[in-house]
């Protein structure tokens, strides 16, 4: 498996807006190709484990080519894709 990681730093006059946009960005992941699972805290971290790379990375370039990685008020710090190496159930 392959997962994208996010990190961001919000500003904390963004922050409350983002915040409550987190149920709507992790509901709509659902439904992507190869989707497996999502992590989205309210402190800018996100984890999307995908069950192939060639879908992780076309999500990934998605949102960089959408430039949805920095929107205003918000800095990326990590925005990434690595081989998954542990799952626990």
């Amino acid at each position: 498996m392959w997962a994208v990681i996010g990190v961001w730093d919000i500003d904390p006059g963004a922050l409350d807006a983002l915040r409550a946009q987190v149920p709507l960005m992790a509901s709509s992941k659902v439904g992507l190709p190869g989707f497996v699972h999502g992590t989205w805290t309210l402190e800018g971290h996100m984890i999307q484990v995908y069950d192939n790379e060639a879908d992780a990375r076309r999500y990934h370039q998605a949102m960089l080519d959408q430039g949805a990685t920095e929107p205003p008020g918000v800095r990326c710090v990590v925005w990434d894709v690595a081989e998954v190496g542990a799952e626990a159930p």
